[in-house]
């Protein structure tokens, strides 16, 4: 591996949320001299060869059967003569710093070919440790990158596949809170952390502090899992496709639509840059 690119773990890119203030902006440029700017132009050669190769790859073929087949659940359950159901646009929040990091680099392979696979001709980007190469590359690439840190709130008004690999319950417990009316929800295809795997992994009142929506939605959702016979481990391990067919859900149910205040977390957790926290190393 060459001097330019070296390995990341998602813990070191992203804990830096829970450095004291006080030397937060030191650590900030520490973290910048250890990783420097790539080269753009050489980096999108890399990114090139890397989508070729994953577009080869039995992982990828798999996972367009599987994203295909969630595609006609949905459509089974649309009223007769409706448009089949094809995402309009694309939302990847949370990748991470694909430059820096190897795992990262190849999730932004697979979405871009996901992306040209179906044809989606929107694509919109976030990720806070995002830096000015990354966002340089994604618009070479004609994707837009927001400005502001929407911390995973973002609704679905035309269906949409939102690309979560591995990030933490709150970006997808937000996500959920966003759409927590049947008529968005039902446009949101997720890709992330398996709903089933994560229902299993600790108590439910543990689990209730940063994944309420998740744990109250699952009953009413279907979970299709993307089999991960990737060459490269730990990439796309324990990912699933989420979907949220209108048909399932509890329609005559108001009380359970009732729209809450949006989810609070505690602080200290160091799971997720909030955007409160963005702003203060933007201006950094």
């Amino acid at each position: 591996m060459s001097e330019e690119f070296r390995t990341v773990t998602r813990k070191k890119w992203i804990a830096h949320k829970s450095i004291n203030k006080r030397t937060r902006r030191l650590s900030d440029k520490g973290y910048e001299k250890d990783f420097p700017e790539v080269d753009v132009d050489k980096f999108m050669v890399k990114l090139d060869a890397l989508r070729e190769r994953m577009e080869d790859s039995d992982y990828f073929t798999q996972a367009m059967v599987t994203l295909k087949e969630s595609f006609a659940k949905i459509n089974s359950k649309v009223e007769e003569n409706s448009p089949a159901v094809t995402p309009k646009r694309l939302v990847c929040l949370g990748i991470g710093p694909f430059t820096r990091n190897f795992q990262a680099l190849h999730q932004l392979a697979f979405i871009l070919c996901t992306q040209s696979h179906f044809e989606i001709q929107e694509a919109i980007y976030f990720d806070p440790v995002f830096r000015q190469s990354e966002k340089e590359i994604l618009q070479k690439l004609k994707c837009l990158v927001m400005t502001e840190n929407c911390e995973g709130k973002y609704e679905a008004d035309v269906y949409t596949l939102f690309y979560l690999p591995h990030c933490p319950n709150c970006l997808t417990n937000n996500l959920l809170w966003s759409n927590w009316q049947p008529d968005l929800l039902s446009n949101v295809i997720l890709i992330n952390n398996s709903f089933e795997s994560l229902s299993c992994s600790k108590p439910e009142r543990l689990l209730r502090l940063d994944a309420a929506y998740i744990l109250d939605i699952m009953p009413y959702g279907e979970e299709l899992p993307l089999d991960d016979d990737y060459e490269v481990q730990n990439i796309f391990n324990d990912l699933s496709v989420h979907i949220f067919p209108r048909g399932k859900l509890k329609l005559d149910d108001a009380a359970f639509w009732t729209k809450k205040e949006a989810p609070k977390y505690n602080d200290n957790d160091g799971e997720m840059i909030s955007a409160e926290d963005f702003a203060k190393l933007s201006i950094a």
